[in-house]
């Protein structure tokens, strides 16, 4: 973690507002990433990152550690947006194809790229968590190894690795009956990334 973060995250600390702001847009892109891997709705990632910053706000005295506060921001992402789905699962909930897929001007190739986005989603459901906030923080963020290694607590070599794990039983989820498809397709980003 650079110098910078770590003393915004000291000048927080102190109560300054200013300070826990500007480390909100330092992250708040990380943290929707790792909330949508976690909750696999954007609706509920954003909840969840809404939720996430309030609590480490509240919560950010007992941070002992500053040089560790993206790993312990996005643990606490990756917590709330589990327990929302823990909770969401008790209730009646509504089938991932409700959620926004870019329209298309041809309504089969809208039809595909919902059926698309939808079988990227559930199989990104079927990945570990870990594993899940990877493939989302490089595919989706465009994140180095290293970068998603220091937000998630992992050595860059190990994130590679489950990177590999990942697109393998991403692989296997979605078959090899993938139709090419155009990569300014929001729902493509899964399929180039197999």
């Amino acid at each position: 973690m650079d110098e910078a973060v770590e003393h915004l995250v000291r000048q927080a600390q102190r109560g300054d507002a200013r300070a826990f702001s500007a480390l909100i847009a330092r992250y708040e892109r990380s943290v929707l990433a790792v909330a949508y891997s976690a909750a696999g709705d954007s609706d509920r990632a954003a909840d969840a990152a809404q939720e996430a910053f309030l609590r480490a706000w509240r919560k950010l005295e007992t941070l002992k550690e500053p040089q560790c506060f993206g790993n312990w921001l996005l643990g606490i992402a990756r917590n709330v947006a589990l327990d929302a789905g823990r909770k969401l699962r008790r209730q009646p909930t509504e089938p991932l194809a409700d959620q926004q897929v870019p329209i298309a001007a041809d309504p089969l190739v809208g039809m595909h790229q919902r059926e698309q986005s939808d079988r990227i989603a559930a199989a990104l459901q079927q990945l570990d968590d870990l594993s899940r906030s990877a493939v989302v923080l490089r595919y989706y963020e465009n994140l180095s190894s290293r970068e998603i290694g220091q937000l998630i607590g992992l050595s860059p070599a190990a994130v590679d690795m489950r990177l590999m794990r990942a697109r393998q039983q991403l692989k296997e989820f979605l078959g090899d009956d993938q139709p090419p498809s155009n990569s300014s397709d929001k729902g493509s980003v899964g399929v180039r990334m197999l």
